[in-house]
């Protein structure tokens, strides 16, 4: 028999011991798919949408092992061969043989040691080489959905975060409007209004040239003690994500530095307001005097009408406009019965020259609820509702707040 048949015989008598249970390889091999991967029949967890990286599977058949098993087995064989033929040219007749079948066995060992795959040239074939983040097995087991881990995990603020923020101009056409452009484009209206500080959505002019972001959010301006980790903690943006679409290496930053917030959304009061739906109608009623310059009705005289009037029959109920707390309540010879409710951002509403007042002073109230109703009281010609809306203490126009 020669060192050749010698080797091979040494090394196909090798046995692997089966196993018990399935092995995660199998497992995989089973849930594995042309389109996918499924979880498995006792519904363990889904897994990442993009499967980890691995190496593909080659089946080998039986016919095949034997031509694939000696084409690798051959060389360390052939190594064998040469140095048994130097050795028994330099030892004497005796010594030689014996020599020779310790260096086979110690070769072999060796060989089965460091790499078993010379004697199992299949399984290299077969099972994946292991990764960078860990060992083939745990790699294996999350890619088939065994794993608690593989399962997919619902992220918030779906961004790239490998993207950094841009502008890219728009120019307003005829019909356009802030929910139109904001879908267009693939973000929210809040990220159209805040960006171009829009104050009214219902006034966009035609012609008009809007800052539209490349990624969804807000801008935010830095305040004194604001840092990095407090503004992603106080709007819940992950940090890594402010850091890349602003393209920061640290967490130092200084005042009145403007950030772009990916993900982020507008208050909602100042996007109710921005969006002209901050306040709804307190009745359904004949706008019988609008907000501005006027002729005073009963004198004559020109006057400045801070306010807006609504006509509708006495006993009409009177809705608040917004949520908010009654600041006061009381009569006026001018308003007669009248109520004065504090709302969100320095806004406050009034409602004058009612017949009944249903609420007290410091009463939580919603909008749509009912905190008195329609008269003729103090100075007034006829049954209406005197609307004021005031911002800061200072009267604004009620008709470029409301919304029906």
């Amino acid at each position: 028999m020669s060192i050749k048949n010698i080797m091979r015989d040494l090394i196909a008598g090798q046995r692997v011991r089966p196993r018990k249970e399935p092995s995660l390889l199998s497992k995989a091999m089973e849930l594995r798919t042309d389109s996918g991967v499924r979880t498995s029949a006792d519904g363990v967890g889904l897994i990442r949408q993009k499967p980890v990286k691995t190496r593909r599977f080659i089946r080998v058949k039986k016919t095949e092992r034997k031509k694939v098993f000696s084409g690798i087995s051959e060389k360390p064989a052939r190594m064998v061969l040469k140095t048994a033929a130097a050795l028994k040219k330099a030892l004497p007749g005796k010594a030689a043989p014996v020599f020779i079948l310790a260096l086979i066995a110690f070769f072999s060992i060796v060989t089965l040691f460091f790499d078993p795959s010379f004697a199992f040239p299949w399984e290299r074939d077969m099972v994946p080489e292991p990764l960078e983040d860990g060992g083939y097995n745990n790699s294996l087991a999350s890619y088939a959905g065994l794993l608690p881990t593989a399962s997919l995990s619902e992220d918030p603020i779906p961004l790239d975060l490998m993207e950094t923020f841009s502008w890219s101009p728009y120019k307003v056409k005829r019909g356009d409007s802030v929910s139109r452009i904001a879908v267009n484009h693939g973000i929210s209206m809040d990220a159209v209004i805040a960006c171009n500080n829009i104050t009214n959505a219902r006034r966009l002019r035609e012609g008009e040239i809007l800052r539209i972001p490349n990624m969804d959010g807000v801008p935010y301006t830095v305040k004194k003690g604001d840092s990095l980790s407090k503004i992603s903690s106080s709007l819940k943006v992950p940090l890594e994500a402010i850091l890349d679409a602003n393209d920061i290496q640290s967490d130092d930053i200084s005042q009145g530095t403007v950030l772009f917030i990916p993900g982020a959304r507008m208050k909602y009061e100042e996007l109710k307001l921005a969006l002209g739906e901050f306040f709804i109608y307190p009745i359904r009623g004949r706008l019988t005097s609008p907000y501005g310059w006027r002729n005073d009705p009963i004198s004559g005289v020109r006057r400045y009408h801070a306010a807006i009037d609504l006509a509708s029959p006495t006993g009409t109920v009177v809705k608040a406009a917004m949520d908010g707390r009654v600041s006061t309540t009381g009569f006026n010879a001018t308003y007669g019965n009248y109520i004065i409710v504090t709302h969100g951002s320095g806004f406050q509403t009034m409602y004058a020259h009612l017949s009944v007042i249903s609420v007290n002073k410091n009463d939580a109230v919603n909008q749509g609820a009912k905190i008195g109703e329609v008269g003729n009281t103090g100075y007034s010609t006829g049954s209406h509702l005197h609307f004021a809306v005031f911002k800061n203490g200072k009267a604004v126009n009620p008709l470029d707040y409301l919304h029906r």
